[in-house]
């Protein structure tokens, strides 16, 4: 169901909160070996199902979870600092990523109907943010992206969509966010905002639902015409 945000059309939205992995890229698989294969070389499994469950925490944030769930005590500074390292060389040695078809096309509709764009991501990858901005050049700015970088505490924590909303000026009320991940979803609608779940993983679209999402979408061709009918 819509909510008063959007019984108005567009006119009523002022800007779209992105989330980046799993919703402008295709890039979960890849985060998910990345990460699966780091602490492999400990010895240790991160099964793949619990990174997408886990996708949005920072990567210090997303260690310590696992140290504590898994080892039953706290990861020092020296052992996030080295599986993080060695998750991002994995990562940066796969093929890169490729926007989802037909993202592109939807952020120039908004861009056109007078929409804001935003990124809001637990990345704090120099090479991922680097290049959204020049994959989508016009359309993203570097100064419109809240990373890792920017916050304390990574999603389900607020903080990062409260930060997003402090730096762009608008309140929760005229934004939406669109979010494929649960802890993502937590992170919008503790921070106040309409959040679009996306489904694009490996996870039922019961766990958005049960995350708190108010719409859960396949797909970017299903996230298209949610905001725009008109075009179908």
């Amino acid at each position: 169901m819509k909510n008063k945000l959007l019984q108005n059309g567009l006119s009523s939205i002022k800007a779209i909160f992105f989330d980046m992995d799993g919703v402008i890229y295709d890039s979960m698989g890849h985060h998910s070996v990345a990460w699966n294969k780091a602490f492999a070389f400990l010895g240790l499994d991160f099964p793949l199902e619990q990174v997408y469950m886990n996708e949005g925490r920072t990567g210090s944030s997303t260690v310590q979870m696992f140290f504590r769930e898994k080892l039953g005590r706290e990861a020092t500074a020296e052992e996030i600092a080295s599986i993080y390292a060695q998750k991002s060389k994995i990562f940066e040695s796969m093929p890169k990523p490729i926007p989802f078809e037909g993202i592109a096309g939807l952020m120039r509709q908004f861009k056109s109907a007078g929409v804001a764009i935003w990124v809001v991501t637990g990345s704090a990858q120099d090479q991922l943010l680097d290049g959204l901005c020049r994959d989508f050049s016009g359309l993203i700015l570097r100064e419109k992206i809240v990373s890792a970088k920017d916050v304390k505490q990574g999603k389900p924590n607020p903080e990062p969509y409260l930060k997003a909303l402090k730096s762009s000026g608008f309140s929760a009320g005229e934004v939406v966010v669109i979010e494929n991940a649960p802890l993502g979803v937590q992170s919008a609608k503790a921070a106040g905002i309409f959040t679009v779940g996306i489904n694009t993983g490996i996870l039922d679209d019961e766990i958005l639902w049960n995350s708190g999402a108010d719409v859960v979408v396949k797909g970017i061709s299903q996230l298209g015409k949610f905001f725009f009918p008109q075009k179908v």
